[in-house]
């Protein structure tokens, strides 16, 4: 009695031990954001006459190098703000160029400086930009999909001060962006977004011209933007663009092809081979009480049909939900790995054994009775 309440308190423990490491696992959002980055925002001084993008992405399409290149044109001369730059959760270092020059880059402060008026404000040349939003901050609004735009404040950006001479000059901006990752099946589907919605405020808008580099082997990924120049996918694409795209943001996705042992894995799924499992459990469990009956034909109860039908199917519900993780490993790092509370499968444990246990008395019965009747002749 002493052993059989042992086990129990062992399987009930291994069965919470199992639902809570899944719903830890689980918990977070199918849908990770990278990094989030935009088209400069431009004064009322200046002539934005082209933006270039390059965006060079590394061969698992983990991180892109964002290159931004605007010819700029400035009707004053002296010290102000040309650009305010959007760009939030990036990697490392977020570099900006005058003129092939290095220039610092500053965050915006929350609040005015003290004494000053809005209109003394650096940052009042922008109220053709950006809308008002109170004496200190304005916004403005960035798309990154279809269903998606945010509003974000002057103090969420980055600016620089130099000094201008009139005319026209050439500044660069650098920063390695994470993508955007969607998680809602069994592989993960990357992009790289970039919002061209600040572009409406400039201005005046010039040319656009995008280029798109991969690194290593050739993905076949899509885009917004049409059909590129060189007509396909390629290593490198680029499009030209003489007006303000239709869509506000450009967006470049890719999911990876699984290997050829995930889609087996994946055809069959976490049901085809749990049930595959059953199988092999079910015939192994009645081969046991098969080689019990043949020495134990007079007795009423086979313990092998208890122990087995308080196992089997507790194992094949475990088998179920731990094979989401084995086709997880098989598919490697672009496994999403987002499957919800799967671990709560082993509620219908108490379901399943009773029928499975009805089932397995059955059988023993019947060959028991055979075996009987065999021993009569």
């Amino acid at each position: 009695m002493k052993k059989i309440s042992s086990f129990t308190v062992l399987i009930i423990s291994l069965m919470l031990l199992f639902i809570c490491n899944s719903a830890k696992a689980n918990m977070a959002s199918p849908f990770i954001e990278g990094t989030k980055a935009a088209s400069a925002i431009s004064s009322r001084h200046v002539d934005i006459l082209h933006e270039s993008i390059f965006i060079q992405i590394d061969e698992n399409f983990h991180t892109a190098k964002y290159k931004v290149e605007y010819t700029i044109k400035s009707d004053v001369v002296g010290k102000q703000i040309p650009l305010l730059f959007c760009a939030v959760d990036y990697k490392d270092d977020f570099c900006v160029w005058l003129d092939d020059r290095p220039v610092k880059v500053f965050d915006i402060p929350f609040k005015k400086e003290e004494g000053e008026e809005s209109s003394d404000s650096i940052f009042s040349d922008f109220t053709n930009s950006c809308d008002r939003c109170d004496d200190n901050n304005r916004k403005i609004e960035c798309r990154w999909d279809d269903n998606t735009s945010e509003t974000y404040y002057s103090f969420e950006m980055k600016y620089f001060q130099p000094e201008l001479s009139q005319g026209t000059h050439r500044i660069r901006v650098e920063y390695t962006a994470y993508p955007w990752r969607n998680c809602l099946d069994w592989i993960t589907k990357y992009n790289f977004r970039y919002s061209l919605s600040p572009a409406k405020k400039w201005k005046s808008f010039g040319t656009l011209d995008i280029t798109v580099e991969q690194a290593g082997k050739i993905k076949d990924y899509s885009s917004n933007l049409g059909k590129p120049q060189e007509g396909g996918i390629k290593q490198i694409n680029t499009w030209h663009f003489d007006s303000l795209p239709e869509d506000e943001f450009m967006e470049l996705t890719y999911k990876p092809e699984p290997n050829p042992y995930a889609k087996i894995l994946l055809t069959f799924g976490p049901e085809g081979l749990a049930a595959v499992y059953g199988i092999f459990l079910f015939l192994l469990h009645l081969k046991f009480i098969t080689c019990y009956r043949k020495s134990n034909r007079q007795k009423r109860f086979s313990w092998v049909v208890i122990l087995g039908s308080i196992l089997v199917p507790f194992f094949i519900l475990l088998f179920f939900i731990y094979s989401y993780s084995i086709i997880d490993f098989v598919i490697g790092k672009d496994a999403s790995q987002r499957h919800g509370y799967i671990a709560l499968i082993i509620i219908f444990y108490p379901i399943i054994l009773p029928f499975y246990w009805v089932l397995m008395w059955l059988i023993d019965k019947r060959i028991k009775y055979k075996m009987l009747h065999q021993q009569e002749k």
